[in-house]
């Protein structure tokens, strides 16, 4: 199978070379990813700046490699149209750090796969709880191994498959399971800093509030239990539930 893998922490990443290590064993493997890491980007496209392509190389895997100076969705783009490559499956990650409950509307790992589903292209996003840096080649290895599993989640109807693994070794893995996002927010504190020429700035923590109960089955509740989870996405975030109460309110009130 051809697969296009990318990332958003950057080309030279542990999460995407063990990936690609895993991957090229039994798949035919093309990276293309961000020269610098682009964590929390979103959805973020280079509009107004060149997009330059290198050729980059990958640590342990002789596949065809290049970053590009700009975010994940621009380098899925950019492969897609302006490159020439046809893959079977696009795969993002695997991310330092877990992409679970509303970490998905920040994401630049989830935004990459969801590019490809915006395309056509059937999409998976992985991620690895907390931001330790474990017992990656035991998720890249276990994905690999499974990527059939994975893959036949996906459809071919623009959507996306996102997929994380606890932060444990493969022995520990408690098994698949399907799960929905948790409700979460991050905290908005923010902490002064005095720089040296003078100007004081912020910076907020990555701390999360975490609102599933202990017998919920969602993906967060899923993740701290030792299981990894998978959940389907669509970018359509169109809230039909009140479309046509506010249809109905408009018409009468305009």
């Amino acid at each position: 199978m051809k697969i296009l893998i990318t990332n958003d922490d950057g080309f030279d990443a542990e999460g995407i070379r063990e990936l690609v290590k895993a991957l090229s064993k039994e798949h035919d493997v093309t990276v293309v990813a961000p020269k610098y890491n682009q964590s929390c980007v979103g959805h973020g496209l280079t509009l107004k700046t060149p997009l330059y392509v290198e050729e980059a190389e990958i640590e342990g895997a002789d596949v065809p490699a290049y970053c590009i100076n700009g975010t994940p969705a621009d380098c899925v783009r950019f492969a897609l149209s302006m490159m020439g490559i046809a893959p079977d499956a696009v795969v993002s990650g695997i991310n330092r750090a877990g992409n679970i409950g509303t970490d998905v509307l920040y994401s630049g790992t989830v935004s990459a796969a969801e590019e490809a589903a915006m395309l056509g292209f059937r999409a998976i996003a992985v991620s690895k709880e907390t931001t330790s840096h474990d017992f990656f080649p035991d998720a890249a290895s276990h994905f690999a191994e499974n990527f059939g599993l994975f893959f036949g989640c996906t459809t071919a109807e623009k959507r996306l498959l996102n997929v994380n693994y606890p932060n444990l070794p493969r022995e520990g893995y408690r098994g698949v399971r399907a799960a929905y996002l948790a409700e979460q927010v991050y905290s908005c504190d923010y902490k002064k800093l005095d720089g040296e020429d003078g100007r004081t700035g912020y910076i907020t923590p990555s701390d999360k509030i975490t609102v599933c109960a202990e017998t919920d089955t969602c993906d967060e509740k899923y993740i701290r239990d030792g299981f990894i989870t998978v959940t389907p996405l669509k970018y359509d975030v169109t809230d039909y539930e009140q479309l046509a109460r506010i249809s109905a309110f408009v018409e009468k009130n305009y």
